[in-house]
């Protein structure tokens, strides 16, 4: 199972302050989608702050639903930049790796570190109407719309990957390739389109949301860090984990257990 960690309410304390984050499962479509989400205020203070987006290798279908704007994106590595300027709400689907490409049939390196406009891709869907709907209203819209969408289809190997690959990850590349049987040349093309990623980015994210899941659960002790360099280099582990989540292992077990 594949199932990404996203911990804004831990990197940052004024987000706590002034935004809920909360993620809700669907099993009718957890083959494409991981979660649907939603973001909103906890006051009407008007301020701005970051919200940390950690690199999963998924694209999500996000609606800014006081802008009116409903788009597919995702990003190759951790946004410690994402401004948001609130009250603002937001709410949208995370699609599994390899979902949007199936969804869509737009290479997923399109919405990689960019925007797709909903309305540029699925015509038949009234933008207007789905805005004029309250929050918790436009919420159930679009899972019943992505429901239907996804009905009928099978994962393909390609969004089956990630699942398949996060409880024994490749050492390295070569590793990989040899496993899915493929050249260097026709999985960087495969993962491009299916991903938007290369596949050492796809093992740096399968690894690090990996320790993720060992350091963020209940029973997690700073001990618990060195079972998870099994999964790294152990003198780039330190290095890495915070390239990718902007503080140190010590420093998330320490904060998620406040």
């Amino acid at each position: 199972m594949y199932y990404p960690i996203q911990l804004p309410f831990v990197l940052n304390k004024d987000f706590t302050r002034v935004m809920s984050y909360h993620e809700k499962l669907v099993p009718e479509c957890s083959e494409f989608i991981i979660c649907f989400w939603q973001m909103s205020p906890k006051t009407n203070e008007q301020t701005q702050i970051k919200n940390v987006i950690i690199a999963d290798g998924c694209i999500d279908l996000i609606a800014d639903y006081d802008q009116k704007m409903l788009f597919f994106t995702g990003n190759q590595k951790t946004d410690f930049e994402y401004d948001i300027q609130t009250p603002a709400r937001f709410f949208g689907a995370r699609m599994m790796p390899g979902a949007f490409y199936q969804l869509t049939e737009l290479p997923a390196a399109r919405a990689m570190d960019d925007y797709v406009l909903m309305q540029d891709v699925f015509k038949d869907f009234d933008i207007e109407q789905f805005f004029s709907a309250s929050f918790d209203e436009a919420q159930l819209i679009l899972q019943a719309y992505l429901t239907e969408k996804f009905e009928g289809k099978k994962a393909n190997e390609y969004t089956q990957l990630f699942p398949r690959l996060s409880d024994k990850i490749p050492q390295t590349a070569k590793e990989l390739y040899e496993h899915l049987f493929l050249s260097p040349r026709q999985c960087q093309r495969v993962f491009a389109k299916s991903f938007g990623l290369t596949p050492k980015m796809v093992l740096s994210i399968l690894r690090f949301q990996r320790c993720l899941t060992i350091l963020t659960s209940e029973q997690a002790r700073p001990t618990d860090i060195l079972t998870v360099t099994n999964y790294y280099d152990q003198s780039h582990f330190n290095k890495d984990f915070k390239q990718h989540l902007g503080i140190t292992p010590l420093e998330l077990v320490s904060r998620y257990k406040e």
